[in-house]
Formats: C-alpha cells, structure tokens, sequence
C-alpha cells in the first residue's frame, strides 16, 4: 500500500475560529495560541541553527524599525532556545569619538558572522538612514556616501555566502505611542526608554520620509527588504519566524508540523508595500464585533420565535376553552334538564291544586 504523503499545514489562524485565536477587547492574539505556535517554530529554528553550524554557513537578520516597533522582543523570542555559541545579537552603541572619525561600516565589520553563526542585529548600519539623518546626528554628505555605499557592502557579503535577511518592524502612530508611554511608567521597561523616544512622536512624518528613502535606494533584489506590521507583537513574531524559516532550504524542514507560510496581511517585501494598510488588530476587532452581533441577532431571533410560539400555545388554549363553553349540551344533558323541568312543573301544579286551609 502507498504511503499516504503528509500535508503541509496551513496557518492555523485561517483554519481555527477567529474567537479561539485573537482577544474581543482589542483583536490581539491569545497568549495561549501564541506559545504554542512559538514552541513549534522554536524547533525549527533549532534546526536550522543546527544545520547552519554543520554546513559552515552564516546568516545576518537585520532588526529595522520605528521606535517602539518590537525589535528587542522578537529577537527575545527567536533566539530563547538557539545555541549561544552559534548565535549573537549585535546591539552597538552610539558611536564612540574615535569610530565616529571612521570609516562608517568599519565598526560592523568586526561584528559579522564567521562560518556556523548566526547574528541578529538589533538596530544596524541603517541607523544612519534613519535616526542619524532625522535627527542630524551625520551629515548630508555622510549620509550620501552611506546610501552610496550599503548596497555593495551588501552585495560583496553576499558573494562571500553570507546570507542577509533584512527586516522593518513597522507600528502605528497611536500604538507607538501607547508604548512608550508604558516605558514611563513600567520599571521593567524604563530601560528601552531613551530621549529619542519621546522625539520620535513630534518626528513622524520625517522619519516616514527617511524610511521611504531607505527602501527605495536599499530595497535590491539580492537583498530585499521585508515590512512587518507590529501592532501585534504576538501575530508579528510568528510570521517573521515563518518567513525566516520559508527562505532556507535547512535539513529536517518539517511543513507537516508548523506553518512556515507567512501571513500576507502581516508581512510584506517593500516591493509590495503600498505604504498604507490595515491594522490587523482592527480588522480581527471588526470580524469578532461582527460574530458576536450575528450570535446576538441569532439569540434573539430564538428568543422571539419561542415567545411567538408560547403565544400560539396560549391562543390555542385559550380558543379550545372558549369553544367547549360555547358547545351545545348532548342529548342525555338535554334529557335531563327536561325531565328535571317537567317535575318542577308538576310540583307546581300539585301546590296550586292543594285547597287553602280554614283560619
């Protein structure tokens, strides 16, 4: 008998009951669905640092994004279980007196991956596209020269085997600034706050011309840039892990076990990428506002047709109880009342026929 082949598993947010999976409150993703789809992709990541190590190969995953977007926090979640000694983060400071009279990549380059490693770089060179050039922290001509300049950097790492995954973490205005107005207040998280937060809020519209700059002069198709939405920090960790996953052909792939397609309305390349979208949350929000009034509709639907029922139930009785008093006696009846007539009226007769006593 032929083995049976194994399907591959579609996203389970698209098979399950949107109510099993996303909160009522604010359409965000349940806690629960979300670890348990993390531990599954937390294996295969394991696979793949495995298969990385033993082939020699090295892998750089770029964390881009607005501030407050959920860079540290994904990185958290994809490097939890990864073999310290194959994986590192990359968090650099700002660049010291020295560095800053440097060539600008030259302090990366100390910090790229060796044959077996994998780096995750929470913020990168691009911070010169970004906050560097909103904030005027480099010069025009500075700036110039990195624009110039990061495209080939990328291209000769890539000829080298290195393999670069590039990612922008992108968030809404009111979401970023919920956020950070949390870190004011959270002690858990007053350390991610820097004095650049509080500015980006008033910087919105310059920093989204910077980033769009970024993309259209960066954006290669050797090197393309993939765009996250993060209003849901949740829903955005997995899909990033699935789109990671779904770009190395590593040994012990298992599509049988997780999903590893990404969801096209959480993740995009920028050449998709039309600048305006959905927020996720809002439309999970909207199919469950619109579930729970359809059960309502229903419930009350149910309601009113017992009610209409009970009152045919209570008409019914109530014309039966009306026709039986309306109803014709029966013929004994009729026989009995005739008789009893008859001898009241002889008794009648018998009175009046009595002759009258003598005083």
């Amino acid at each position: 008998m032929a083995k049976q082949e194994r399907q591959i598993v579609i996203r389970p947010e698209s098979e399950r009951n949107v109510q099993e999976i996303y909160k009522a409150k604010n359409g965000r993703m349940k806690e629960n669905f979300y670890l348990e789809e993390l531990t599954k992709l937390q294996i295969e990541l394991l696979k793949l640092q495995n298969w990385v190590k033993a082939t020699k190969q090295k892998v750089i995953i770029i964390m881009e994004g607005r501030d407050a977007a959920g860079k540290g926090g994904t990185i958290k979640a994809l490097t939890s279980h990864m073999n310290p000694r194959g994986c590192r983060v990359v968090a650099l400071n700002k660049p010291t007196e020295t560095e800053k009279t440097e060539w600008y990549f030259k302090r990366y380059i100390s910090t790229l991956p060796s044959g077996g490693e994998i780096v995750f770089y929470d913020r990168s060179w691009y911070n010169r596209a970004g906050v560097e050039k909103v904030m005027n922290f480099c010069t025009q001509e500075q700036y110039k020269e990195f624009i110039t300049q990061v495209s080939n950097l990328e291209q000769m790492l890539i000829s080298s085997g290195t393999m670069i995954f590039k990612y922008f973490l992108d968030v809404g205005r009111d979401e970023q600034k919920r956020r950070i107005l949390r870190r004011k207040t959270d002690p858990l998280r007053m350390w991610k706050l820097s004095p650049i937060d509080g500015k980006s809020l008033d910087l919105w519209e310059q920093y989204t011309e910077a980033f769009e700059k970024m993309f259209a002069r960066t954006h290669t198709h050797i090197c393309p840039w993939t765009i996250v939405n993060t209003n849901d920090k949740k829903r955005a960790r997995l899909n990033i892990a699935r789109d990671i996953l779904s770009k190395i052909d590593y040994e012990g792939k298992d599509q049988t076990a997780v999903c590893l397609l990404p969801d096209p309305s959480i993740v995009w390349t920028y050449s998709q990428y039309q600048g305006t979208h959905l927020d996720p949350a809002k439309e999970i929000q909207k199919q469950l506002k619109e579930l729970k009034e359809a059960k309502e509709a229903e419930k009350k639907e149910k309601k009113a047709q017992k009610n209409a029922t009970k009152k045919q139930e209570i008409a019914k009785q109530e014309s039966k109880a009306e026709s039986k008093m309306a109803k014709p006696k029966s013929s004994k009846d009729s026989k009995v009342a005739t008789k009893a007539k008859s001898q009241n009226k002889a008794k009648e007769t018998d009175q009046s026929d009595t002759p009258l006593s003598k005083p």
